[in-house]
């Protein structure tokens, strides 16, 4: 009895809650009234979660947003209750363009795909065409990691962490061939229809002409470690160039898929005698571009 009397009691079940940090608030353009530039959020909006609990802000404190693929700006808490913050967004500040980086990908496994969209977009890319190929599993496109919403989302929460508000133009490729014989002038000015849509497509309809007009294309593949980025890139002008990456699946491109990219101009690149996974594969190759190129603003 006396021990029942001093034993302590059960400790309480901690409840913890992740709050997704942002550095900046980014708002769809439907969000915003046109008349008077606010936003109003409710409380259990993930955003006004940060606003309240991570930058710990009140009525008349200012806080980094933006407009998604429009601008950044600045936002100043105009009311705060229980219910709801209500934020005055200043002038978006325009003229940035989309990065001039592009990445070609062998779309890899659902759950690779799914945790590479927030640092892809983190890193800054222009476009994302996922593409098949022979050791391409075909359930790889049927999955819920191609839903638009879903990566819509994923690529968001890299932008709001980096502080970037340009979503990557994101489409699908059934077929490889015709993608690498648009890119070889194969097809001329023909539009890549079969087998391809776009998930993601930017604020306007878009065409090739960005994509085709990749001057410097890199092509990584297991195995290849002679050819580093920054010889690949050495006397490339970063004020005028446009690269495109091309990463293969983690077995590889076949030879035939190897002599269809040589054919359209893609110089091959390697990561050294390593062989890494697809993600790793990506972040790293788009990081060394990137550094190269000298493009991190």
């Amino acid at each position: 009895a006396n021990d029942a009397l001093t034993r302590a009691p059960p400790a309480r079940k901690r409840v913890e809650r992740c709050v997704t940090m942002r550095n900046r608030i980014l708002f769809e353009r439907a969000e915003i009234d046109a008349r008077t530039r606010t936003v109003t959020l409710r409380a259990d909006d993930a955003r006004a979660t940060h606003a309240r609990e991570v930058l710990r802000s009140d009525v008349g404190d200012r806080v980094r947003a933006g407009t998604i693929d429009v601008g950044a700006c600045e936002a100043t808490i105009a009311t705060m209750d229980d219910d709801k913050i209500v934020l005055k967004l200043g002038d978006d500040a325009r003229g940035r363009g989309r990065p001039e980086i592009d990445l070609l990908l062998a779309t890899p496994r659902p759950k690779v795909l799914r945790r590479l969209w927030a640092p892809l977009a983190s890193l800054g890319l222009g476009r994302v065409v996922l593409a098949n190929a022979q050791k391409v599993e075909r359930y790889y496109f049927d999955s819920k990691a191609l839903d638009a919403e879903t990566i819509r989302g994923e690529i968001l929460r890299g932008l709001e962490q980096v502080g970037d508000f340009l979503v990557p133009q994101v489409g699908v490729a059934m077929r490889l061939p015709p993608v690498v014989d648009r890119l070889s002038g194969a097809l001329g000015n023909s539009s890549v229809t079969n087998g391809f849509e776009w998930l993601l497509d930017g604020p306007r309809e878009l065409g090739w002409d960005e994509f085709d007009a990749a001057d410097v294309r890199l092509l990584a593949h297991p195995g290849d470690s002679g050819t580093s980025v920054a010889e690949a890139l050495e006397g490339v002008d970063a004020r005028r160039s446009r690269v495109l990456i091309a990463v293969g699946p983690e077995g590889g491109w076949t030879d035939y898929e190897l002599d269809l990219f040589e054919g359209a101009g893609f110089k091959r690149v390697g990561l050294g005698t390593r062989t890494f996974t697809t993600d790793v594969a990506c972040i790293s190759l788009v990081s060394a571009v990137r550094e190269r190129l000298q493009s991190w603003s």
